[in-house]
């Protein structure tokens, strides 16, 4: 039951940040930016939550969820894998 009630909070933290992002069509790019400037400095995971918590609607708590692991992880990915394509 409890593990049933954390999933579906993180769905609903996850649906929270689609909705901003659908409602604010510059926040994707802003998002993307921020993860391509920090993602090869040292402590990258950390200093792209601070960035997004600091630059954008988003934010980030100190201690982060499983929602917000989860979102900054693939924040990285994506730019991993566009810097991939070229």
């Amino acid at each position: 039951m409890a593990n049933e009630l954390n999933k579906q909070r993180v769905i609903d933290e996850f649906l929270r940040c689609f909705r901003k992002m659908l409602i604010d069509p510059e926040l994707a790019g802003e998002l993307v930016r921020i993860a391509k400037e920090n993602i090869n400095e040292p402590n990258a995971y950390q200093r792209i939550a601070e960035e997004v918590s600091n630059q954008t609607t988003l934010k980030i708590q100190e201690d982060h969820t499983e929602a917000d692991r989860m979102f900054i992880k693939l924040l990285m990915d994506v730019v991993k894998g566009d810097s991939l394509l070229y």
